[in-house]
């Protein structure tokens, strides 16, 4: 791995790493430095982001950027311009840029998209179609590096802080790497404090329903309606309860209530994704 003067990782490094041309090694290197640099995580996302905006235009017959064979002229050149961009926000131009975004918002870009559970987690993560659940740690190429470093840095903040927030909050992180035994503990530690709050209800409902799916467990289908219907008493707007709620009941063949649960989840949202997948769901019962 080449460094810059100041020890980070050149931008042919960090290209060499979005093309996935590294050794092992190598690769735990740079993605370790990227979760502790501030500079160098920015200019990878950016990249990151760019390519896949740019791939997204791309004819569906083109291969995609990471598979090409010989990608590292584009992907030196998005470097260069994300690196031109971060030295404008810290010299004070480009507003947009300046400070640390909420890592949370971090992870949620990261994820952007690529969906691969079924209930909802809060926090505003994007509608995106189911494609399969990613297996545990061990799956590593089910999760995209962005992912993972986003993830990272959540777990560098929590440190050892066993607030309700920093717990929710890395519990959701274990979740969307596939971590689930890790998540439930984590979020079930953050439901337990006096203080806890509705979204930590809710997407602890949404970590047994992943487990629910993975072990074929009956009696996380029924913790998971539990948590969806505490989640709800606590705050009756947030969608994201009544979905996961909605998802229990279907679990449970509970047949009618889930059908009454789904409308109840469009009385809320009725124009995303979401509202879409439930009206999906209902015609399914009503074929």
């Amino acid at each position: 791995m080449t460094r810059d003067a100041d020890g980070c990782p050149d931008l042919e490094t960090i290209a060499a790493y979005l093309d996935g041309r590294l050794g092992t090694r190598e690769r735990a290197a740079v993605a370790a430095h990227l979760a502790e640099c501030q500079a160098c995580y920015f200019v990878f996302s950016e990249a990151a982001q760019t390519h896949v905006a740019e791939t997204a235009a791309e004819p569906r017959a083109e291969q995609a950027w990471w598979r090409q064979p010989r990608v590292l002229w584009p992907s030196v050149g998005a470097l260069a311009t994300a690196a031109a961009v971060w030295l404008a926000a810290v010299t004070g131009v480009g507003d947009r840029w300046r400070g640390t975004q909420p890592e949370l918002r971090a992870l949620v870009a990261a994820v952007g998209t690529d969906r691969t559970i079924e209930p909802r987690l809060t926090g505003g993560f994007a509608y995106g179609p189911l494609r399969g659940p990613v297996r545990g740690a061990a799956d590593s190429g089910g999760v995209s590096p962005d992912v993972r470093i986003a993830a990272a840095q959540i777990e560098k903040g929590a440190g050892t802080s066993r607030t309700q927030d920093a717990m929710r909050l890395l519990g959701v992180a274990h979740l969307v790497i596939g971590e689930t035994d890790r998540a439930i503990a984590l979020l079930e530690a953050a439901a337990s404090e006096p203080t806890a709050d509705a979204r930590t209800f809710s997407d602890l409902a949404a970590a047994y329903l992943v487990r629910a799916d993975e072990e074929r467990r009956a009696d996380a289908v029924t913790a998971a309606l539990q948590m969806s219907d505490r989640a709800i008493a606590r705050d009756r707007t947030l969608a994201e309860a009544w979905f996961n709620r909605a998802d229990a009941l279907e679990h449970a063949g509970r047949v009618d209530e889930a059908r009454r649960a789904w409308r109840a989840y469009l009385s809320i949202d009725s124009q995303s994704g979401w509202a879409a997948e439930a009206r999906a769901h209902l015609d399914e019962r009503n074929p």
